[in-house]
């Protein structure tokens, strides 16, 4: 959707108020019909990370996601043991699987608006693939976590979400709990279908702040992890 210029005009569609609980990492067990990209089989194929996106100073998924490795386990929202004080990992040449293996939306989706990196935008990108029946065909899609509210006004998150909805890429809204506890998420694809339409910029930001109030009153549980590793 590169040159997406939205108008003013249009209004979407009723949204869905229907927020599910979704944990914060991809290790853990999600709502029906939403797979995540780990529980997928190696002949899966992700796209690459992009050669001109690196990390930087980013260490967002550090923090805000569970780590349910054999290795190393940690519920959302609490700082990783081994992220140094100065930002980095202190085990990085021999982080777990997880770590290794973990690309965020904005490394690996080319559309994902450079601004969005997810430090500098309290957005935070994961792609997961939702089954439309419980064993039927896999669609790759993506979870936008919202972070903080101040994440609503991020440079170029309106565009990137029409970009997804506009192409029917399956997309989830999550929106964070407190510390140590599930994210509240919905599928909002309908929800802004009728703005992203209209190339209504401000509809958009108008659906995605409503549904952000509500989603920081859905249903959560805390967190379940599994056996604390060895020594």
């Amino acid at each position: 959707m590169t040159g997406w210029r939205f108008s003013p005009g249009g209004r979407a569609a009723g949204t869905d108020r229907r927020f599910t609980i979704v944990p914060g990492c991809a290790n853990l067990k999600s709502p029906p019909r939403l797979l995540p990209v780990s529980a997928m089989s190696d002949t899966e194929s992700l796209p690459d990370p992009l050669p001109d996106r690196s990390c930087g100073e980013c260490s967002v998924c550090c923090v805000a996601l569970t780590i349910d490795d054999p290795a190393l386990r940690k519920a959302q929202g609490y700082r990783c043991q081994h992220l140094a004080r100065e930002g980095g990992c202190g085990i990085y040449e021999t982080r777990p699987h997880t770590c290794r293996t973990f690309y965020c939306g904005w490394r690996r989706l080319k559309w994902v608006r450079a601004p969005l990196r997810p430090d500098l935008s309290d957005v935070l990108i994961q792609l997961h693939w939702e089954a439309s029946h419980q064993d039927g065909p896999k669609r790759l899609g993506v979870a936008v976590t919202l972070l903080h509210r101040r994440a609503l006004k991020a440079e170029g998150l309106a565009e990137t979400l029409a970009a997804a909805v506009a192409a029917g890429a399956p997309v989830f809204l999550n929106i964070p709990g407190p510390p140590g506890f599930t994210m509240a998420q919905a599928k909002i694809n309908a929800a802004l279908e009728a703005a992203v339409a209209a190339r209504d910029k401000a509809g958009v930001l108008r659906i995605l702040t409503d549904l952000y109030v509500r989603g920081r009153g859905g249903p959560r549980k805390r967190v379940v992890l599994g056996p604390a590793p060895a020594g």
